[in-house]
């Protein structure tokens, strides 16, 4: 039969409405229940994205130098050694003023020779990567630094064994009693504990590295070199959770630049062993009102090495002239704008083994000192306001650097103006410090030369060894004494507390003495912070200079 054609064509256009109908009606279901791709940030999406804003909380810290993720192998000597102790964490932690605390290690005991260690190790904790951290996380950590031949630290020189008794138990056994060991073992590296999964293949201690995998609080998200590194937080983190969820470490080399960054806001943190603060800056930092000076006493100091191989400074008298003639309160109010303190020995009080007792030094007092000289044999007979002997004007060369330490200029300048006063004549001899070093270490081209100590963990034991006391190839690099030398190895073989505390007792008091050095200054450490930044606290070494976990973000 044949169709009408008016009829198909009502037809078709009935259908073609219904289909329109039932489009419209998908679609309008589609778009109540499942928001396309374009409005999918639309209103229902913006308020996640409001408890995302609030919930990240970002603080960014200028540091000095690239960071080197890349090359942050916990069992190496490379990269930031901040960011080291941020991403791995060690058997022990060091405390205040030494103390050591639990970390990975819950517990430890030591045999009554000091020569077995056994370590209680804390059980469900995971590396950032969801791997178990247990007893043979800590051999296979252990194994792969104590390999290298290089290694120094008496914590792997001086181990005999390393055994694991059980999943959270290990014994470590050594050749000597040494009580750092236990210091050692908190440093910020080679000792961290890393994943087996962290170098390739997985768990051969000879493998490669390949990333940074801890079982500390932070975890590397991302990094260019010489530019930034952004640390988010570790979700497997056995300690109490960080409250930032991001830090971002901003590389800013220049110290001028560090300061202008904070006052621009382009920073939150800047300063301490992060990258130091110009001493001139800080009176434009506490002006700012959006920024606070936080302060707190160093572990280190600034002195002056004696050359014991030059004739004049063989002679006490002349050592303690010298002391005599700088007058420290005035490079202290003077110079460092009241940051810092009189130096009274070679550390500072928050140094361990440190007392008010045996931390004494000379006094300024140039009549003395002037008296100490003429004793030696050193008078002004021509009157050029030089002292001589034997025809001889008493003149020294004191070397100094000044990229690391700018501040040490202004200091010995002053040092060279008081020494004139009393009849020394010194000759400043400023020098790059790949020179600076090698006048230190190797060739001794100075008679004087500015120092400081080591910081922290490393005080008084590794300064003691490093700078007081002969190895097989060389003398002592500081002053050479042979029964200062013998007192240094009786307080670290010290398994007694109080035999300990008695020998650097009489250390610090035969360097008084014997005036082996010239104490200048003891620095504090400075740092900016944003107001907006809460929960401020610095830490107790340089490689944690800030207690990272407590930082927060107030209302702004």
């Amino acid at each position: 039969m044949r169709k009408n054609p008016k009829t198909t064509s009502l037809l078709s256009k009935s259908l073609f409405f219904l289909l329109l109908v039932i489009i419209m009606v998908i679609s309008g279901c589609s778009s109540n229940n499942s928001p396309s791709t374009a409005d999918a940030n639309q209103p229902a999406n913006n308020e996640a994205a409001q408890d995302l804003a609030i919930q990240e909380k970002v603080v960014t810290v200028a540091i000095s130098s690239d960071p080197g993720i890349d090359r942050l192998d916990a069992g190496a000597y490379d990269g930031s050694m901040n960011v080291h102790a941020m991403i791995y964490d060690g058997l022990v932690e060091y405390g205040e003023r030494g103390e050591i605390l639990p970390a990975l290690a819950e517990s430890w005991d030591i045999s009554e020779d000091g020569k077995v260690y056994t370590f209680q190790l804390r059980k469900d904790v995971k590396f950032s990567d969801g791997t178990a951290f247990n007893a043979a996380a800590v051999k296979f950590s252990f194994e792969r630094w104590i390999k290298d031949p290089a290694n120094s630290l008496n914590v792997a020189t001086a181990m005999e064994s390393l055994d694991v008794v059980d999943e959270h138990t290990i014994t470590m056994t050594f050749n000597k009693a040494y009580y750092p060991f236990l210091t050692e073992l908190s440093f910020a590296r080679p000792v961290r504990m890393i994943s087996p999964s962290a170098v390739e293949p997985a768990g051969d201690i000879t493998g490669t590295f390949i990333k940074a995998i801890g079982t500390g609080a932070w975890m590397a998200e991302s990094y260019t070199t010489d530019q930034e590194a952004v640390l988010v937080r570790n979700p497997n983190y056995w300690g109490e959770m960080p409250k930032l969820s991001k830090i971002i470490l901003k590389v800013v080399p220049d110290p001028q630049s560090r300061v202008l960054a904070l006052q621009s806001g382009d920073v939150d943190i800047a300063g301490g062993q992060l990258g130091k603060i110009p001493v001139e800056s800080v009176p434009v930092i506490e002006a700012a009102p959006s920024l606070s000076l936080q302060k707190a006493p160093g572990t280190n100091s600034h002195f002056m090495i004696f050359n014991y191989n030059t004739p004049a400074l063989q002679d006490l008298n002349v050592r303690k002239a010298i002391n005599l003639a700088i007058n420290k309160k005035s490079i202290v109010e003077d110079l460092m704008d009241g940051i810092g303190s009189e130096a009274q020995g070679l550390f500072p009080l928050t140094v361990p083994y440190v007392t008010e007792s045996n931390n004494t030094w000379y006094g300024f007092d140039p009549q003395e000192a002037e008296q100490l000289l003429a004793a030696a044999g050193y008078t002004d007979t021509d009157g050029d306001g030089i002292a001589e002997k034997d025809g001889l004007p008493l003149e020294l060369n004191f070397v100094l650097q000044q990229a690391e330490y700018p501040e040490w200029k202004s200091i010995s300048e002053l040092i060279q103006s008081e020494l004139r006063e009393i009849g020394i004549a010194v000759n400043l001899q400023m020098l790059e410090p790949n020179a600076y070093y090698d006048a230190l270490w190797t060739s001794k081209a100075y008679d004087l030369i500015m120092y400081r100590t080591y910081d922290d963990a490393y005080n008084p034991h590794a300064f003691l060894l490093s700078l007081f006391h002969a190895t097989a190839e060389a003398p002592a690099v500081v002053w050479s004494d042979a029964a200062l030398e013998s007192q240094i190895d009786t307080a670290v073989e010290a398994t007694d507390l109080q035999e300990r505390q008695s020998a650097y007792d009489s250390i610090f008091s035969k360097m008084y003495q014997e005036a082996m050095f010239a104490a200048i200054y003891f620095p504090d450490d400075i740092l900016a912070v944003n107001n907006r930044v809460t929960g401020f606290r610095p830490g107790y070494t340089t490689f944690t200079p800030i207690f990272w976990n407590q930082l927060d973000i107030g209302e702004e």
